[in-house]
């Protein structure tokens, strides 16, 4: 088992009828392991809570047509990483567990090798994104099953930007900070999050430091922070706080901005898809007028950071082939069909046979159109270095989010937060 350090321990203290229309077989049936298995997971309780109580009706059906018994634990995404780093230091908890990013690349060696079931369920399904690669693959070996993309796009209100002059979106993060100045003067500013949500924030600030030619390592894992293309995205952040964004950013978590959003209180943010169906699902009135974006270019282009979220079998799992039964069962066209609907564009598949499928929400209503393709253009943290466990540990230890933070509220300088940044880069990289 890969040892962990003290510091890292205690910080991270229906559906046949779907298959043969889409041509897949019903991963339901290749069942391979002993009948009266018990297996637990622990996985993410969605932001669009009826997807919670279909995951677990769906694998309740599986669990009794198969023999196994799956004792299902929804928590934050928080909780995830504490249980996960719990199960990796002392070879207990759940067999099976989800986790965001490229946490596989930082728990590898606590994570059995799964590539026999995700080569197999990829090859039956057109093929595995590249993200999903690049997030799940260490060292040439599957260590966690891809499951979804937490697919991110501009969530924005059309009725508040035609009121300041803009019939589109702004395709630039420039045109975007005109636009929210002038917003902001409305009473409508705009909202991404600077603290430590581990999804938005996360999401907001890499991509931003990555559409400026900013990156944490080159190529080679080098640390190369200290470049006058992050000084730009700092000064840009600084600039888009003061003149274009609501304050409380500083301390919003993964749910602040989309509270925010439903109450009025901001004109557009970066997230999933459930803002829109929670306005939608509470008749709230402007989600008519609300619709989804791309996000912006900087001066290095369109690069976006991509949410993956996948399963891993901890290496202590009792039962190993009954776990790999489950990890292909929720990516099967039973689990698919109803979810890829249920989740409202919010999960979306890192294997492409969905893609153009005419039943999936971004194929049919124009409010989520923007997802379609994310996953064809997205990365992981490590870009354009490589994943890896320090890379991981990097972000979830919210290194630039703090860096971003920082700058926004005052209370360090540009150079301040990237001297203090690269100590704890270069701290990550050395342990």
């Amino acid at each position: 088992m890969k040892k962990l350090s003290r510091r890292d321990f205690l910080k991270f203290g229906s559906a046949a009828a779907a298959s043969a229309t889409l041509g897949l077989s019903p991963f339901g049936s290749m069942l391979t392991s002993a009948q009266d298995a018990e297996l637990s997971l622990q996985t993410w309780g969605h932001f669009i809570s009826s997807s919670n109580d279909l995951l677990t009706s769906l694998v309740n059906s599986w669990a009794a047509s198969s023999g196994t018994s799956v004792e299902i634990n929804y928590t934050g995404f928080n909780q995830l990483a504490d249980t996960l780093a719990t199960g990796a230091a002392t070879g207990a908890g759940p067999d099976l567990i989800m986790m965001l990013h490229a946490r596989p690349h930082q728990f590898s060696e606590a994570l059995l090798d799964v590539s026999d079931v995700v080569e197999e369920v990829g090859e039956a399904n057109g093929g595995w994104y590249g993200i999903a690669e690049e997030a799940c693959k260490v060292d040439g070996v599957w260590r966690s099953m891809p499951w979804f993309l937490a697919a991110h796009a501009m969530v924005y209100r059309t009725d508040l930007f035609a009121e300041a002059g803009y019939d589109t979106f702004p395709e630039t993060w420039d045109d975007l900070l005109v636009a929210g100045t002038a917003l902001k003067e409305m009473g409508a500013p705009l909202g991404f999050s600077v603290g430590r949500a581990d999804g938005d924030g996360n999401n907001f600030c890499y991509s931003l430091l990555w559409s400026f030619g900013g990156a944490v390592t080159d190529a080679d894992d080098n640390i190369v922070l200290d470049s006058p293309e992050t000084r730009a995205a700092l000064e840009f952040v600084q600039q888009l706080y003061n003149d274009a964004m609501i304050d409380s950013v500083i301390t919003w978590d993964d749910g602040a901005n989309n509270r925010a959003f439903l109450a009025g209180e901001v004109s557009c943010t970066n997230n999933a898809s459930s803002i829109l169906w929670a306005g939608r699902r509470d008749g709230i009135e402007f989600m008519s007028s609300t619709n989804h974006a791309s996000y912006p270019s900087g001066p290095a282009g369109l690069l976006q950071f991509s949410q993956v979220h996948s399963v891993g079998v901890m290496n202590y799992a009792a039962d190993p082939d009954a776990a790999k039964d489950l990890l292909r069962y929720i990516n099967s066209p039973q689990v698919w069909q109803p979810m890829g609907l249920n989740t409202f564009a919010f999960n979306y598949p890192l294997f492409q046979n969905y893609e153009d499928d005419p039943s999936m929400p971004w194929n049919f209503d124009p409010a989520l159109g923007a997802f379609r393709g994310l996953p064809e253009t997205g990365h992981t943290m490590g870009f354009p270095g490589n994943p890896s466990a320090a890379a991981s540990e990097v972000a979830s230890s919210f290194v630039i989010t703090d860096m971003f933070g920082s700058v926004c509220a005052g209370a360090a300088s540009i150079d301040e937060a990237i001297e203090t940044a690269i100590e704890q880069i270069e701290d990550i990289y050395s342990s």
